[in-house]
């Protein structure tokens, strides 16, 4: 039985979860301080699940576990990624220049949607364009100008830890992946990131279940620019495939393991069930409200850092975007603002 306090104590980042399966817990600069990947043994080689974001302390306990295991360079056999948020697959081009071959190059397996997500944002994230759009995209949020241009520095900071990039090896959001000794059904799992996949060994009753269901904490449900209307519903959507699994263990991107898994479902629903509940009372409370506005009420902003406070606004724009798809709202704009009022 999984020890919670145990786990929670424990310094050693390195931790042998299954007989095949080790958890290597990686520091991250952010309140949320660490990510969880994944070494999964098999005889074909480890596959490594998730990578961390690129900072030297991440890459010196990444070579720390490779020395514990006796990882060498020719014992890697693929780097599957659940989704392209920088602290999952921000070492991944480091990792693949570690255990390529001058001959051949470890593959670096993403969902083609996540692909998709890398050319439109970090791949062009040096670009003028892409940096512009996403500065007014939270100037309609409600941010004033300045404010939004620091933030967006801050995410081109986040995307300078994501270098060197791989080369990507594109694979279905569904059907099945060796990795290790195991069969994995690939599972597509939007809503906190679009493109993500999860992988679920049904004879084991496992799930590695990236960000998509979260111990503590709840996985960011954001609305970003270059969302497709509708996150909210799509999270809810996954989350009611995801609770017909019959799950024994999630290991998940953060956190500790999860072993109730249709009752942390469950929580998670009734979660935003409240937080939509919250998202229409601070609407009603004031009409013609910005999503800067409403998150001030449902997030309490002044208890966050700025870090905090980006992901909190796009959690905010995801609800008032299902509210107003469900017609309890409306949105206008004026001056260059989203103002919510009640439909």
């Amino acid at each position: 039985m999984f020890d919670e306090q145990d786990w929670l104590s424990q310094e050693r980042p390195l931790t042998r979860l299954e007989d095949d399966i080790w958890q290597l817990r990686l520091p991250l600069p952010f309140a949320l301080d660490h990510v969880n990947a994944y070494l999964i043994q098999g005889d074909d080689g480890w596959t490594l699940v998730d990578t961390g974001l690129n900072t030297s302390s991440a890459r010196a306990l990444w070579e720390s576990a490779f020395a514990e295991l006796g990882i060498e360079t020719n014992h890697v056999a693929q780097i599957a990624l659940t989704h392209l948020h920088p602290d999952h697959f921000g070492l991944a081009g480091w990792l693949q220049e570690q255990f390529s071959a001058s001959d051949s190059k470890v593959p670096v397996l993403i969902s083609e949607e996540s692909h998709q997500t890398y050319l439109g944002l970090w791949g062009a994230l040096k670009t003028d364009a892409a940096l512009g759009k996403m500065t007014r995209f939270l100037v309609c949020n409600g941010l004033p100008a300045t404010i939004a241009q620091s933030l967006t520095d801050e995410t081109k900071r986040s995307g300078s830890r994501t270098l060197p990039h791989p080369t990507f090896t594109n694979i279905p959001s569904n059907g099945t992946l060796k990795m290790g000794n195991r069969e994995w059904n690939v599972v597509p799992a939007p809503g906190h990131a679009d493109g993500q996949i999860i992988f679920y060994d049904r004879a084991d009753r496992l799930f590695l279940s990236g960000d998509q269901l979260l111990m503590k904490i709840t996985p960011n449900i954001g609305y970003w620019s270059d969302t497709k209307p509708g996150v909210l519903q799509r999270y809810l959507d996954s989350l009611a495939r995801l609770r017909n699994y019959d799950v024994r263990l999630g290991l998940p991107g953060h956190k500790w393991v999860i072993e109730n898994w249709q009752q942390r479902i469950d929580e998670m629903r009734l979660h935003h069930e409240e937080r939509l509940a919250a998202t229409l009372e601070a609407v009603k409370a004031s009409s013609g409200q910005s999503v800067n506005q409403v998150s001030q009420t449902v997030f309490r902003l002044n208890e966050l850092n700025t870090h905090q406070s980006i992901f909190a606004i796009a959690e905010t724009l995801a609800h008032l975007d299902h509210l107003e798809s469900k017609h309890a709202i409306q949105r206008e704009e004026v001056e260059g603002v989203w103002k919510f009022s009640v439909s």
